[in-house]
């Protein structure tokens, strides 16, 4: 068994496949919902699609794991709720590995984590946590300022970027076929009656992420490894993190509709939403297609096969659970409530949830650093569906 972090030994094979087996069994049986605006995700479908489409199931699962013994208190109550699959189930340093033993009962297994009260509600925690802190601020509408040698701070480095992306890949996007309007005359459009249009350096992760600590640490815990580095200071702006865009294939990016798969060294374009959600620039692609970075010149770094990965899993994460069309609805609504296209029940409803979230944002930190503690001071824990702010 392997996975974009790389191979998985079998006590993690274990667990990962005990996690996802119970997840499986319970979906359709019990409805746990996250709350964002006016739609609703629902907690068992995320986190399945976390542990079999995330870039690194070992790190989910065991973080998963350690939140639901850490909240149980006792390893041997969960050991009893996963007796009928054969053998104890214990946890100390490591995950031992389970030797079922006929007859296997994993319906039996699955009823009894359903029917726990306290794991369900570690699992709904848990999986609000990364809906809210990454999936949501992936997905955030960040405008990307418009490339000008004069101007802001902002628009001088996406100027000084987009040059770089030039020199790398040329004049014309390497998704999404458009030509640049300051193209040189002798630079041909890919076909005939393609106007130019001004291309933007898109970032891979989005450049809020520089400025959200939140944000950093969830991504760290998704990868299973430190990305405080790579998202802070001059590395959030550094063509490893780009890929030069027009603008309608950059909102398209950004709703993770489409992404950029690495592997070993060769890039491929991959489609994520539904055909019918897919505009025309991003339909020249077909799935699996390979894009060649770098033909203009080798002299600038190449996108990051790890940011392009961490880009992609979550794209199949949001997609598969659903999460995805919700979040962007979600967004929607928020924009036409800000403009003050908006009113009645239904504004309420969107509006309630927006500053239910930017609260919780504010507390975000405190959450993170109390995480696995004891939640029943909350009066809201034992509630379903939640309000996932």
């Amino acid at each position: 068994m392997s996975s974009a972090f790389g191979a998985i030994d079998s006590e993690e094979k274990t667990l990962i496949e005990t996690l996802t087996t119970l997840l499986r069994l319970s979906k359709g049986l019990i409805s746990i919902s996250l709350v964002y605006g006016n739609t609703r995700s629902e907690v068992l479908s995320l986190a399945l699609a976390l542990l079999e489409h995330g870039y690194n199931p070992i790190s989910l699962s065991n973080d998963l794991w350690t939140n639901l013994t850490d909240e149980i208190g006792k390893v041997e109550q969960l050991s009893e709720i996963l007796s009928p699959v054969g053998a104890p189930f214990r946890r100390v340093l490591a995950v031992s590995t389970i030797v079922p033993k006929p007859p296997l009962n994993w319906d039996g297994a699955a009823g009894r984590f359903r029917q726990s009260k306290l794991l369900m509600m570690v699992l709904e925690n848990w999986t609000r946590q990364i809906f809210s802190y990454m999936m949501v601020p992936m997905m955030a509408k960040g405008r990307t300022p418009t490339p000008s040698e004069e101007g802001s701070t902002a628009r001088r480095r996406q100027w000084s970027l987009k040059r770089l992306l030039i020199r790398r890949d040329g004049w014309i996007s390497l998704v999404g076929k458009m030509m640049d309007d300051s193209a040189p005359p002798e630079v041909q459009p890919i076909r005939r009656g393609y106007t130019g249009v001004t291309l933007q350096a898109s970032h891979i992760v989005p450049f809020s992420a520089s400025g959200n600590s939140i944000l950093r640490t969830m991504l760290s815990k998704y990868m299973g490894q430190d990305m405080e580095g790579l998202l802070t200071g001059e590395n959030i702006n550094d063509a490893s993190n780009a890929l030069l865009l027009d603008s309608v294939t950059d909102e398209a990016f950004g709703l993770f509709k489409f992404s950029i798969e690495c592997q070993d060294g060769r890039y491929f374009f991959r489609r994520l939403a539904p055909t019918r959600k897919l505009n025309t620039f991003v339909l020249r692609h077909r799935d699996g297609e390979e894009i060649n970075f770098g033909q203009a010149s080798g002299e600038v770094a190449l996108p990051a096969s790890l940011l392009c990965n961490l880009h992609y899993t979550i794209g199949r994460v949001l997609w598969t659970s659903g999460a995805a069309e919700n979040i962007a609805k979600a967004r929607a609504d928020e924009d036409e409530l800000k403009d003050g296209h908006m009113d009645g029940d239904y504004w309420h409803r969107v509006s309630a949830s927006y500053l239910q979230r930017e609260l919780r944002a504010l507390s975000g930190l405190d959450e993170l650093a109390t995480d696995g503690q004891d939640d029943s001071r909350d009066p809201d824990a034992d509630n379903h569906p939640t309000i996932c702010t």
